[in-house]
């Protein structure tokens, strides 16, 4: 039987990437490999490996639950601290335009907003304080840490072994089959996906960024021409601080999700897991030529690459925390000068 005939059932039986792989439950693989790959479900079936597959699926569905949390309570505390900036230049609009009003009008306005911006303040309080004392951040990097280093171990430990000749396929290709599918393809597709989503992700905070610094800088500019005709038009200037908010609210944003630097970080890895990729050929004919150290060398460069952004990745939690903290700084200045909006800057 030729050589690409065997590698070709190997494929066959080991199957090619899903959509569906995008998430990885490998302790539901054994079942799935029993009929078209027996000796690799045996494999899989041993309790090294069972007992790695179960921590990762557990490690992973906690690192999700963390990172939810993180995201959800950083989202609202951002959106909160942004009304609450605005609502603060609509007290100071309403008390420039209050000698044209009723005065009980203008008093009625002022509470109402002042009201409201109490409880958004508060509610971003609330927010950051689940993000403080309830150590999201550190949680979710650490048990994506943990996760990551598990699923390492997993795809480590399967390649280890010599084949006993007796599985046919032969055992050894089943392994880096299965490695190229549930390992090397899941991450290329995951690089991509989430690499793009970033980039949109970024752009998206750069419009809203571009947006707010421009609205500041024509409700400033405004301001200053149109109140030399009439003192009630020095309002815009108030306005103006919505723009400065808007601007430390994208720049939050960026520094929570890290879109810009994520994107660029994933693209590198993937295009290095994409070259690694193009040696799946000359791997497989090395491991049907009986070499286990050509399968262990691969799964260790393939992993080094992933070990590498992930470092990375963990190297970029001082700008959310700095993040936290400028956001910290903003609601005790804005709840001390009673929702101003001077201290949104």
């Amino acid at each position: 039987m030729s050589e690409a005939n065997v590698i070709d059932r190997a494929v066959q039986a080991v199957g090619r990437d899903r959509p569906q792989d995008y998430v990885l439950a490998p302790t539901m693989h054994a079942e799935t490999l029993a009929s078209p790959a027996p000796a690799l479900a045996r494999l899989l079936r041993t309790a090294r490996m069972e007992t790695l597959a179960l921590q990762y699926e557990r490690l992973d569905r906690q690192a999700g639950d963390t990172q939810k949390k993180f995201k959800r309570a950083m989202a609202w505390a951002n959106r909160a601290l942004l009304l609450t900036t605005i609502l603060g230049a609509g007290i100071m609009v309403v008390a420039i335009l209050a000698a044209t009003w009723a005065r009980d009008v203008a008093d009625e306005l002022s509470v109402i907003i002042g009201l409201v911006a109490v409880v958004s303040g508060g509610f971003a309080s609330m927010s950051l304080f689940r993000v403080r004392e309830g150590n999201l951040l550190e949680a979710w990097m650490s048990a994506r840490a943990h996760a990551e280093t598990t699923r390492l171990s997993y795809f480590s430990t399967l390649a280890q072994g010599h084949d006993d000749g007796t599985s046919d396929p032969p055992l050894g290709l089943l392994k880096l089959e299965y490695f190229r599918r549930y390992q090397l393809d899941v991450q290329i597709a995951y690089y991509a996906g989430r690499g793009e989503a970033h980039r949109r992700s970024a752009d998206w905070t750069l419009m809203i960024g571009g947006f707010a610094v421009a609205a500041g800088a024509v409700l400033a500019g405004s301001a200053g021409v149109l109140a030399a005709t009439d003192s009630r038009w020095a309002a815009l200037a108030a306005l103006g601080v919505i723009g400065t908010a808007g601007a430390a609210f994208a720049a939050t944003r960026e520094a929570v999700n890290q879109d810009r630097r994520n994107a660029e970080r994933y693209g590198r890895t993937l295009s290095a897991l994409e070259i690694l990729r193009g040696r799946l050929d000359d791997v497989r004919g090395g491991v049907l030529a009986g070499s286990q150290e050509v399968l262990e060398e691969y799964v260790a460069a393939v992993h080094e690459q992933l070990s590498l952004e992930h470092r990375e990745w963990l190297s970029g939690a001082e700008s959310t925390r700095s993040a936290i903290g400028r956001m910290d700084e903003t609601l005790a200045a804005l709840q001390k000068d009673g929702a101003k909006p001077q201290g949104a800057g």
